[in-house]
């Protein structure tokens, strides 16, 4: 049994000082290899199981004549043969453990491809049943050298290079925190292999025990830098998992929010497995001087600090979090007021020191960690990373965690124990989109189905009804909403419809009250791209689409509400998604759905110039709630109504 600290090492070896004979067990590339030599040549076989930096594994190998055998950790032995001739093994020089002395190191490199011995430790021996007594090894052995002792505790004595810092992890596994400049398990390499990122789209990179890069490719990538890129798949969601060495970096959040230094609202859903980390940091300087911005979890209480240039806010939640939950906690900050709000709690206020009321950002956002916490602002108060996993970062509703945005990744990988991640495949059906939605799921389903799971598809139009029906921007047609059927549809709305259109500017949909600043829920093309707008009653919601719509081709549209959460999808692309802020969470209509457009928008709604703009073109497949739509059939007000040419 051994536990060792570097990928490659002399574990065992005994040789003839004459002959070909030899046996030897090592360390290559990560993984445990027999070898020996009955003198007709040497028999090779090396192990399945990854040998892990700091992890103890129990070893297990066999000869008998010119069969041997190997097992690591009661994995299925492997077996090997040395080649026909001499069976029997003929060793005349001692058992060398964990090394040879410099005389034999010519003949052992030559023999095993290995020129460093063991750095690590071994904490059990048998030999053909006979237990070798290690902790009093000194009576045992005819000479040794730089051999010490070895606790149950894994950073004693410290196994990283340098005199860098360790620190024990669960299983008697450690953690180096290297120096600048020195990577690997121990801080033995001085040079990073995932520096700069070999992987293609900022994929994330991590460093195999060998010392080489191996790059996670997302799903609709793939190669060995994934540099090769399929249709793309946007049915499983981003949900980076962090083990608490591990961050993202994104650029920072000024460059999102152009008013970011005067107000923000942002929105964080996390999973914690560990008491405390960072959520989120984004500074002013490199130092850690300035301003700052961050959320991090202390000993499973909430604290959310930022500084405007005289000193730090402390927000501090009233409740701890639990772990291995899902929890959203929702930011908001107007100058040097600040408030945080976790589920649905009560609003923790603050406030930081007069003057300053601007929050002045230039560095990157870093999500889950930091690549070197001694550079963080002193006033954060946060030097360890987060161990959960972070499935929203939104600013003002819009989600800034997804694939496009990351600049850098380490050691961070993919939670696979959500509904929409998980390895048997996610719940919706006919290549639909899976939203996670805490720990629940939302289904985004493509043209020609709906229901919860996309499972159903849509039904055949009524006789005399028509496929699709034309709009020429004066057709403004009233339905009764199926947003009033019940007290839940308050909470939510569902809207899917196939549109064609040239036009750039055009109400699509609308549902609200005529009265002035009302709620409302719509959805209108503005300069070629769709948008998604609603407003409980607090402040508008924008959702833009960055698909072209005005192609002259049919394109499937998908819009959803739930309670204050939004998404809109257009066509195949990734769903955009935002939360309207902080207040109510219902919407309240009248009772209508238009069509193709209005008479006349409500007074006191700050829209643009094209939601006063009919619609032209071609609708059809309409779905309201998760009822398919008769567009004549169904249509209260019928001016003079006309079928779209095919």
């Amino acid at each position: 049994e051994f536990r060792a600290l570097e990928p490659q090492g002399l574990l065992l070896y005994n040789g003839n000082a004459q002959g070909k004979d030899f046996l030897a067990l090592t360390l290559l590339g990560g993984r445990a290899q027999l070898r020996f030599d009955t003198g007709s040549g040497p028999a090779v076989l090396t192990s399945s199981v990854p040998v892990e930096p700091g992890r103890w594994h129990r070893l297990e190998l066999s000869r008998h004549w010119r069969r041997g055998t190997l097992s690591v950790d009661g994995e299925t032995p492997v077996v090997g043969h040395s080649p026909s001739g001499t069976d029997g093994l003929n060793l005349d020089t001692d058992l060398f453990v964990g090394g040879v002395p410099a005389d034999q190191a010519s003949v052992v490199l030559e023999r095993t491809s290995i020129r460093v011995g063991l750095r690590g430790c071994i904490r059990l021996l048998d030999v053909n049943n006979q237990r070798l007594e290690l902790s009093s090894w000194q009576g045992a052995v005819t000479r040794s050298s730089g051999v010490g002792a070895c606790g149950d505790h894994p950073c004693l004595p410290n196994p990283c290079l340098g005199g860098a810092p360790c620190r024990a992890l669960e299983a008697g596994m450690f953690h180096c925190l290297c120096p600048p400049g020195r990577f690997g398990p121990t801080c033995g390499a001085d040079k990073n292999p995932c520096e700069p990122n070999p992987c293609h789209g900022a994929a994330p990179c991590r460093v195999l025990p060998d010392g080489e890069a191996t790059c996670e490719c997302p799903q609709g990538r793939g190669g060995t830098t994934c540099q090769t890129a399929s249709e793309r798949d946007y049915s499983q969601p981003f949900l980076p998992d962090f083990n608490g060495f591990s961050y993202l970096e994104l650029k920072g959040l000024h460059t999102f929010e152009r008013d970011l230094g005067e107000k923000m609202a942002l929105e964080v859903v996390f999973l914690a497995r560990g008491p405390s980390g960072l959520l989120f940091y984004n500074g002013q300087r490199t130092d850690g001087k300035g301003d700052f911005v961050c959320l991090a979890l202390r000993d499973r209480f909430l604290e959310f600090r930022y500084d405007l240039g005289k000193g730090a806010a402390v927000i501090r939640s009233k409740e701890p979090v639990a772990l291995d939950t899902w929890t959203r906690v929702s930011l908001e900050r107007s100058g040097r007021k600040g408030a945080m709000r976790v589920s649905d709690g009560p609003r923790v206020l603050g406030e930081s020191p007069v003057p300053h009321t601007v929050l002045n950002l230039k560095e990157p956002l870093y999500i889950g960690g930091a690549p070197d916490f001694s550079k963080l602002a002193r006033a954060a108060a946060v030097s360890s990373g987060f161990d959960g996993v972070i499935q929203l970062v939104s600013s003002k509703g819009h989600q800034l965690l997804n694939r496009e945005h990351v600049v850098r990744s380490v050691e961070v990988s993919s939670f696979a124990h959500h509904p929409c991640t998980q390895a048997s495949g996610h719940p919706c059906l006919h290549g639909a989109s899976c939203l996670p939605r805490e720990a629940s799921y939302e289904c985004l389903c493509p043209g020609g189905f709906s229901g919860p799971h996309c499972e159903q598809g849509l039904t055949e139009k009524s006789a005399g009804d028509v496929d699709a029906l034309a709009f020429d921007g004066q057709t403004y047609v009233e339905y009764l909403n199926a947003v009033t059927e019940s007290e839940k549809a308050l909470q939510t709305s569902h809207f899917e419809l196939s549109l064609r259109t040239e036009a750039t500017q055009g109400l699509v949909l609308w549902s609200g009250k005529a009265t002035e600043r009302a709620d409302y829920i719509a959805l209108a093309i503005v300069d070629g791209r769709l948008q998604l707008a609603y407003d409980l009653g607090s402040q508008p919601v924008v959702l833009s689409s960055t698909v072209p719509v005005n192609t002259n081709r049919w394109l499937r549209v998908r819009a959803h509400r739930e309670q204050r959460e939004g998404s809109l999808q257009v066509g195949n692309e990734a769903p955009v998604t935002g939360s309207s802020p902080l207040g109510a969470t219902q919407l309240d209509t009248d009772g209508a759905l238009w069509l193709g457009g209005l008479e006349k928008l409500p007074t006191g709604q700050a829209l643009p110039k094209a939601y006063s703009t009919g619609f032209v073109g071609c609708l059809r497949d309409v779905v309201v709630g998760r009822r398919p739509l008769q567009l004549l059939e169904d249509a209260v007000t019928k001016p003079g109504l006309r079928p779209c040419a095919a």
